[in-house]
């Protein structure tokens, strides 16, 4: 009987089915890998919302409002020695009043203090005296305007950073309402301010990255206020080459919980409730 012993070699359409196999499989590993290692470099110059996807920022940013709990986080005894005065919190209510007046006002106001023996930081707190704690003085002292005042506050430790931001809407009489949205950054372990720039240098966010998130928050509400305008709303409006949205004149940022709030808060200085903030 004739016995056929089967070849173990194989011929060449296989070797070369089998090779192309292999060879997608590597190729598929390398890129894998060339995909983290890419992602990791992404990751690395964003910074401060490394590892967090466009779902997270718009949670960070629909949040923004949550921030302002007449609170400070993160107090601890490491800075005790700082305190101007050591039974209270590093940053504290020191004015508060909620008043209503039919007809004449309505005030609702919780203005901080920064706990701090140090020149930069009683600037501070001078300015926010003159900014809000005397604003909310004299609309208590009006008649027949029903004014409307509210205060809030948001304080934070993260990194040696001390970050206040302060929001005030103010309504008097027929005018428009205004936002005024104003912050403070205070590195408490160099006793010096902090702006945006150098803390972005600090955490390694490229400026790039930064100035593209500026932009692309501006231009969104700049769309939307051109939809509104489209039908028939006034609005304030936006002016994309205004150099306030240059990352370089930035002064108005917030720092909490790793992610830094750019605020554009056009209420600081015109008759608008309108704010843009962009998360970094």
């Amino acid at each position: 009987m004739n016995v056929t012993i089967p070849d173990n070699k194989m011929d060449k359409k296989a070797i070369v089915v089998y090779g192309v196999i292999i060879a997608f499989c590597i190729i598929s590993i390398i890129l894998v890998l060339w995909v983290q290692v890419f992602e990791n470099k992404v990751v690395s110059s964003v910074g401060t919302l490394k590892g967090k996807s466009s779902y997270d920022y718009d949670v960070l940013k629909s949040g923004f409002d949550n921030l302002f709990t007449n609170s400070i986080e993160n107090d601890n005894e490491k800075y005790q020695s700082k305190k101007q005065d050591k039974s209270k919190k590093l940053v504290y209510t020191s004015y508060q009043k909620k008043e209503n007046s039919d007809g004449d006002y309505d005030v609702d106001v919780s203005i901080p203090y920064i706990n701090i023996k140090n020149s930069i930081v009683q600037k501070y707190n001078q300015e926010i005296e003159e900014s809000f704690v005397k604003k909310a003085e004299s609309i208590l002292k009006t008649y027949n305007k029903k004014n409307s005042y509210s205060v809030q506050y948001g304080s934070s430790i993260e990194d040696g950073i001390l970050s206040v931001v302060i929001k005030a809407s103010l309504q008097e009489g027929g005018r428009a309402q205004r936002t005024i949205i104003q912050t403070y950054n205070y590195s408490l372990e160099d006793d010096k301010e902090v702006g945006v720039i150098e803390l972005l240098k600090e955490k390694k966010v490229e400026l790039s990255y930064a100035q593209e998130k500026i932009d692309s928050e501006i231009k969104l509400g700049y769309k939307k206020a051109e939809d509104l305008k489209a039908l028939g709303h006034t609005i304030f409006e936006r002016d994309l080459n205004d150099n306030i949205y240059k990352i370089q004149n930035v002064d108005n940022y917030y720092y909490h919980d790793g992610s830094i709030y750019v605020i554009f808060a056009y209420g600081n200085e015109k008759a608008t409730n309108e704010i843009d903030v962009a998360v970094i």
